[in-house]
């Protein structure tokens, strides 16, 4: 009979109340699917397995137990690095069969359940145990590519509903998660502020870590309808009030508006090489904010309103018109709609330049006229 210290629900809670995210929870949930199908490919339950193991952990030689755990999840392992036609996926639209994993997810996945069975059944599996006996694929990084701005119109210019227009020119410039946009509440929009300030309260981070960021003016034109119809505290981008399903549903739809823009235009289809990820996804709207602030004022910058990785907090003790006047400059750079190749924003700086010439001449004349009228 298999020992069981804890529940599953019991460790899937654990999960939460470490990560502090609902997101986590569901990977947690979907990395022990996969070890049920590993297990139902070898021909056993879910159970049977874990008994095998306990017996395998419990054994006078348990070093040697040990290692025959950690041989059977490096096969673990092999099989979420297959296609396997032969595992049919329950879907809403039509049944698809199980896909390889990508390494990271790989990785992740067995962490969960790595955590799992020594949580629930006290199997403890070092680092030492995992390092010398489970070969883990390698990740190949492909380079990004960045969206175009002729995409990212075509995205904006499509048959969409106002709110999502509004939600998609804010997240190209401000540099916000989705799941951040989707969680803002109308108070968090200082309106009174040229450019417009969001606070991004810590709770509703990645990172935990509260922050402010800037919209266009752009962008503001279409968020303002939308915040005049509602209340302080309503959701500006969305009605779900639970966030990974507001995420879930923003990316299916998504799915499917890539799919219906690429009908007329291919290059919004391009995948990475051997990868099933598309180059136009949700978060390339991210990466196209992060590549015009770092060009503008550096990556550290960048980070500092986007929230990614580690940046400096010095951007939020500077004076907070300083840090205005950053994003006002950086702002021409983040416009889809209204956007000017550089050749025309050259040529308008140009004639800008001319025209404050001859307003210093005329000046001039008005000064040099008074000096000979009053001799």
């Amino acid at each position: 009979m298999t020992v069981q210290v804890y529940k599953k629900e019991d460790w899937l809670e654990r999960v939460y109340r470490k990560s502090e995210s609902e997101r986590s929870k569901i990977v947690a949930k979907t990395a022990l699917n996969m070890f049920e199908y590993f297990c139902q490919n070898q021909g056993c339950t879910e159970q049977a397995k874990i008994i095998e193991y306990q017996v395998l952990a419990g054994q006078e030689q348990k070093e040697e137990g040990i290692r025959m755990i950690c041989l059977d999840l490096d096969k673990l392992v092999q099989f979420l690095n297959q296609d396997h036609e032969e595992i049919i996926l329950n879907s809403k639209n039509s049944p698809t069969f199980f896909k390889k994993k990508n390494p990271k997810t790989i990785k992740n996945y067995f962490g969960f359940i790595k955590s799992y069975l020594r949580f629930c059944y006290g199997i403890k599996i070092t680092e030492d145990d995992i390092k010398y006996n489970i070969v883990f694929p390698k990740l190949r990084r492909e380079q990004r590519k960045p969206i175009s701005i002729k995409v990212l119109q075509k995205i904006i210019d499509a048959k969409i509903d106002p709110t999502r227009r509004a939600l998609y020119l804010t997240l190209v410039s401000s540099g916000m998660r989705l799941g951040e946009a989707l969680a803002l509440r109308k108070n968090d929009f200082h309106t009174n502020e040229n450019p417009l300030r969001i606070t991004i309260e810590a709770e509703i981070t990645k990172t935990k870590e509260g922050r402010e960021t800037y919209i266009s003016s752009e962008a503001y034109e279409k968020v303002k309808p939308i915040l005049d119809e509602k209340n302080d505290n309503d959701l500006v981008f969305t009605k779900e009030e639970v966030n990974h399903i507001a995420v879930s549903n923003e990316e299916s739809f998504f799915i499917k508006l890539r799919k219906r823009l690429g009908e007329k235009d291919k290059e919004i289809l391009d995948k990475y090489p051997n990868s099933c990820r598309h180059v136009v996804n949700m978060h390339s709207m991210r990466a196209y904010f992060h590549t015009k602030a770092s060009q503008k004022h550096g990556s550290d910058y960048a980070n500092a309103l986007d929230g990614h990785g580690s940046y400096l907090k010095q951007y939020y003790r500077e004076d907070p018109k300083e840090r205005a006047k950053k994003y006002k400059e950086l702002e021409p750079s983040l416009l889809i709609l209204s956007f000017k190749p550089e050749s025309e924003r050259a040529k308008d700086e140009k004639i800008e330049d001319l025209q404050t010439q001859i307003n210093e001449l005329k000046a001039q004349m008005e000064r040099r006229k008074l000096i000979d009228n009053n001799p």
